[in-house]
């Protein structure tokens, strides 16, 4: 089913103090809350379960007051696989259209890699626009992106091996043995996705560029560092 109307929707792992959740709300407005529980909150088994369900009425009751929808996701998170696939299905539900924000803050631990592990995965299927935060000790907001779906190519790694010399497109043309339509549809892909940055006509690697070329330094010398 995908959800007709545009939403910001918040994801976040349910936590006994869920400071977290509202940290984000004050900086993400949500049009809808998604709480990730575990399966074993569903029912009141004991003292703690009633101190878990005061907390969770806590928020619900925070959200209800701004009119702001709340959906609970009961997950098994002893088993890390099914967590994932449930939670990938879930986030499928959304279109491009649609603003999301996974807190990965709080919870159990394995709630939160469950989250951008499926997030990464649905996102390498259609477009979806995904930010991610982790609330620190000191309360700031700083979101971020998921590491990018698209992996480069030998084509697109060779064209990164060469941005240091600051070759015109003429030479990479003569190096690649490609025409320049086709170097700059692949240097805006890499821009897109965060391997290089462009300034003016100057473009350098980003830290990630520089890794994913540092690795095929590696390969390339089995005796390199």
């Amino acid at each position: 089913m995908i959800l007709s109307d545009h939403m910001r929707i918040q994801i976040a792992s349910f936590a006994l103090v869920p400071d977290h959740i509202f940290i984000a709300e004050r900086n993400f407005h949500t049009e809808k809350l998604v709480l990730i529980l575990s399966e074993e909150n569903k029912e009141k088994q004991t003292n703690t379960s009633e101190e878990i369900f005061s907390r969770i009425n806590e928020v619900v009751g925070f959200y209800e007051k701004l009119n702001v929808l709340v959906e609970k996701v009961y997950v098994n998170y002893k088993n890390f696989k099914e967590t994932t696939v449930k939670l990938a299905r879930f986030l499928n539900r959304f279109s491009s259209d649609d603003q999301i924000l996974l807190n990965l803050s709080g919870g159990r631990r394995s709630i939160p890699f469950s989250l951008i592990y499926a997030g990464t995965f649905i996102s390498n299927f259609k477009d979806i626009n995904i930010k991610c935060v982790v609330i620190p000790e000191d309360k700031t907001y700083t979101p971020f992106n998921l590491l990018p779906n698209y992996l480069p190519d030998k084509i697109d790694i060779n064209l990164m091996l060469k941005l240091p010399q600051n070759l015109t497109l003429t030479d990479l043309e003569k190096f690649l043995g490609i025409k320049q339509p086709t170097i700059s549809m692949r240097l805006k892909r890499l821009k897109k996705h965060g391997f290089i940055i462009v300034k003016g006509r100057k473009r350098e690697l980003t830290d990630l560029g520089r890794l994913i070329v540092n690795i095929k330094d590696q390969r390339s010398d089995p005796n390199g560092d």
